[in-house]
């Protein structure tokens, strides 16, 4: 029968609260940790927890290793400070980490990090669109749809503005589709008014500006254009079949 005096608790790790950090595709990211002041770490265990535990690397007693059967098997480097960095981080690497530190009083101290990988927000493009019900001459009112797309990204919000820096009044403008499809009611004093996209995530923003009256013009220009077209083969039609016709009788 065991002795009670030698059923001793096991050390347990010190709390604290889990560390935030952002990765971008394609880039190196570093996993860093903080040691209490005293604290003479004799080994460390850092563990990737999502979905499955994997062990990443190890340190003990100077000597590091990192030639494990991770996701990040060949992609991974302890340092000596025990920073734990990993190259070409992809987005399937987002996910909790854990630091276990064991001193050499086999007092322990875990540190719980989450890193959050995005892909950097690529060119835009904006396109405008005319609403059929609301479309008139340029002299008039305008209403049109302005929609904005980034070629990638990831976690992209969108908003916009104006570029004489008033603000979207909610008379004449609506967001549709989360940010990315605005729509406006336009007038002929907004002529020379241009709206700026902009679409940013935690890594990175990019923005695109385009002025939509001037495609209000052109549509009105258009219409027009058909509507001349008409009216010279109204006149040009039957005038060459009466020159024909004086041709043949003559």
């Amino acid at each position: 029968k065991a002795s009670a005096c030698c059923l001793l608790p096991a050390p347990t790790a010190a709390a604290h609260a889990t560390l935030q950090v952002t990765g971008v595709v394609g880039r190196a990211v570093s996993l860093g940790v903080d040691v209490p002041p005293g604290f003479q770490v004799r080994e460390a265990i850092w563990r990737y927890l999502t979905p499955a535990e994997e062990l990443v690397a190890t340190y003990f007693r100077g000597s590091t290793e990192t030639l494990y059967q991770s996701r990040f098997y060949g992609r991974s480097r302890l340092h000596g400070n025990l920073t734990l960095e990993i190259c070409q981080v992809e987005l399937g690497d987002s996910g909790s980490f854990s630091a276990l530190l064991v001193n050499t009083r086999g007092q322990t101290e875990r540190r719980l990090l989450h890193l959050a990988v995005y892909e950097v927000v690529s060119q835009l493009t904006l396109q405008v669109f005319t609403s059929e019900s609301g479309r008139h001459d340029s002299a008039r009112a305008c209403e049109v749809f302005l929609t904005c797309v980034a070629a990638s990204g990831t976690n992209v919000t969108y908003s916009w503005g104006r570029t004489d820096s008033e603000a979207l009044s909610v008379d004449k403008h609506s967001l549709f589709k989360a940010g990315q499809v605005l729509w406006a009611k336009l007038d002929p004093s907004d002529g020379q008014v241009s709206y700026t996209c902009t679409a940013a995530n935690a890594v990175s923003q990019n923005s695109a500006t385009i002025t939509p009256w001037d495609h209000c013009q052109r549509e009105a220009g258009a219409d027009d254009a058909r509507y001349d077209y008409k009216n010279i083969l109204l006149i040009v039609v039957p005038l060459s079949v009466l020159l024909l016709a004086m041709a043949v009788f003559g």
